[in-house]
């Protein structure tokens, strides 16, 4: 439900739950990934979603109990279809009103834009446009609110204890994320915004998505800190988040916890992650960050 630059992943991430086999990974370490840096760490960015967060239930399902609750006849929908129609109606939005409508005349804030994908998704689930119409301005603001909340997410067990210990040793702390300025709200309702000693950089705000070097460039220089090692990127997304970091000159972690994970997330079981340095948890990066900082 939050925005992204590229096909969004709120929708996908959480479509359903897919159980894959933990790759058998091999540790090939370079300059640009490895966890055996003598250099102090002085900054850690995250990404959000499968990241620090998750959604709560498959967010094609609580597409679908929203629009049901909101009036919608429950024989017009089903969760599959909510599933099947969001990726050409985002598509569609997209490609008329890009970067979320922030330049389009007149400007759209997110939350019209949010409604127009919910809108066009819900048409081409099934919803008849007479009943659809009557209907909208109590369903999109119910997903909309439901997604800025702890409603929509919660966080992965180890999340706050994370950023608490970083913290506590005196590293900086931000995100990175491809979204628009309504993630805040949810990372508030998460209890994660007020841990982070930065606040988070945008795609919305920088025009400019992962893995483009420039929203790297523009998350160091917001928590003034020099481009290279020192500088960590835990992500999920191997192309976004660590081949976008390590392109960009600073270190990177692709997290992959074992078991489940969102079938919306990219990524696959046939990834080739053996010059990449992976972590399992986020405590691992506290765990690296103790070790380099106690020298």
């Amino acid at each position: 439900m939050l925005g992204r630059l590229s096909p969004t992943r709120e929708m996908l991430l959480g479509a359903r739950r897919a159980v894959l086999p933990f790759p058998n990974f091999s540790y090939r370490r370079n300059m640009s990934s490895s966890s055996s840096s003598k250099t102090p760490v002085r900054l850690v960015l995250f990404d959000v979603f499968d990241t620090l967060c998750t959604p709560r239930l498959p967010i094609h399902e609580q597409y679908h109990e929203e629009a049901i609750r909101g009036g919608l006849s429950p024989n017009s929908i089903t969760p599959l279809t909510v599933r099947q129609a969001f990726r050409p109606a985002f598509k569609e939005i997209d490609a008329t009103w890009p970067l979320y409508g922030k330049h389009s005349s007149p400007p759209l804030s997110p939350e019209e834009w949010w409604t127009t994908i919910i809108y066009q998704t819900l048409l081409v689930a099934g919803a008849s446009k007479g009943e659809l119409d009557k209907k909208i301005d109590v369903i999109a603001p119910s997903l909309l609110a439901r997604f800025e909340s702890d409603e929509g997410y919660h966080n992965f067990p180890e999340t706050i204890a994370c950023l608490n210990a970083i913290r506590d040793l005196g590293v900086k702390t931000s995100i990175i994320s491809n979204a628009d300025p309504r993630i805040l709200k949810t990372l508030e309702s998460l209890k994660i915004l007020p841990l982070l000693s930065h606040p988070p950089t945008l795609s919305w705000d920088v025009e400019a998505a992962k893995p483009s070097s420039k929203i790297f460039e523009s998350a160091c220089k917001a928590c003034e800190e020099e481009m290279g090692e020192g500088v960590i990127m835990v992500g999920d997304e191997l192309k976004a988040d660590f081949h976008g970091a390590t392109s960009a000159g600073i270190e990177a972690r692709l997290i992959r916890r074992p078991g489940e994970w969102s079938d919306g997330a990219a990524r696959s079981a046939e990834e080739e992650l053996g010059e990449v340095n992976v972590i399992r948890s986020l405590e691992d990066v506290v765990e690296e960050v103790k070790r380099r900082n106690s020298k």
